[in-house]
């Protein structure tokens, strides 16, 4: 069991094998309140095994026919997961635009992360192929707002692609839920993670759970 709060630096997650890790907490720019931080690639590579098996678990049922991951850290998944259903590629997203990329197969996306940044993700012209009429499962690292996750959905729709699943590692707050909603209400039900967390607030000694914004 989790010690009780306030927290001050790490929070205990519960893994889907039933063993914990600890993640430290990062302050959000308002000073009041606080995310879980998993950044995969500061983490073990035991980590990413354990999440991205448990992740590839979520995903088979779906029956994808293609993996599609977010840049940049939700393309550590993504590979693996496409790896571990054997499939024999998949489609990585960037932010950064390629000479050869066309500014028509892009969108734009906000991140909790990069509050005061307006980034554009794009898809290599050449796997544009792997995409149209396929189902495909969206991998991302974490959600949260949901912002990044939308521009994803809507890039997918731009490639007439069929998103029928859309796993994460982790689901942080509940804030993603009504973003999905209003694109199409099916969209929340289709997340599936491994862990889930809510956001933090401070305290007089460190941060205490907000457990309303759990996700269900």
């Amino acid at each position: 069991m989790p010690s009780p709060p306030p927290y001050r630096d790490h929070y205990a997650l519960e893994l889907p094998d039933g063993d914990r890790v600890e993640l430290p907490l990062l302050p959000l720019p308002d000073g009041q309140h606080a995310i879980v931080s998993l950044c995969i690639t500061a983490n073990s590579f035991e980590l990413e095994e354990r999440l991205s098996t448990a992740m590839t678990e979520l995903a088979r049922p779906l029956g994808p026919e293609i993996i599609v991951g977010m840049p940049t850290l939700g393309m550590v998944f993504a590979a693996s997961v496409a790896k571990k259903l054997g499939h024999r590629h998949y489609v990585p997203l960037s932010y950064s635009r390629k000479f050869w990329f066309d500014d028509a197969l892009s969108v734009a996306v906000h991140s909790i992360t990069s509050p005061s940044q307006v980034k554009q993700v794009y898809i290599d012209p050449r796997i544009v192929n792997r995409l149209r009429g396929r189902r495909v499962v969206l991998v991302e690292d974490v959600i949260s707002t949901g912002t990044t996750i939308a521009a994803q959905i809507k890039l997918m729709s731009m490639l007439q692609a069929e998103v029928v699943g859309i796993v994460t590692a982790m689901q942080e707050t509940r804030a993603w839920i009504e973003r999905l909603a209003r694109i199409d209400p099916r969209y929340p039900k289709l997340v599936r993670s491994c862990i889930r967390c809510p956001l933090f607030q401070r305290a007089a000694d460190g941060w205490v759970p907000d457990w309303s914004t759990l996700p269900d």
